[in-house]
């Protein structure tokens, strides 16, 4: 199947409550996945949100996670 000529919507063409709603959205589906303590989910909803904001001619997302080990159990995730 061969895709003709498709209109696409950039950040820059958006509303800026749109813009504010899917960054917002992006931001609460990082804050859940880092609640879940688990690498792996973090580093795959890392490449998702990266993709989704590229998708829309944005400059992506990069995680910073320190996990600090000083803490009894399993210790904390900082994400940013």
């Amino acid at each position: 199947m061969k895709i003709g000529k498709m209109k696409t919507v950039g950040l820059k063409d958006m509303h800026p409550v749109q813009v504010e709603a899917l960054m917002e959205l992006i931001s609460m589906t990082i804050n859940l996945a880092s609640q879940t303590k688990d690498i792996e989910i973090l580093e795959d909803v890392e490449a998702y949100c990266d993709e989704m904001v590229k998708l829309f001619g944005g400059i992506g997302v990069r995680l910073d996670i320190k996990v600090n080990t000083n803490l009894s159990g399993d210790g904390w995730q900082s994400v940013h």
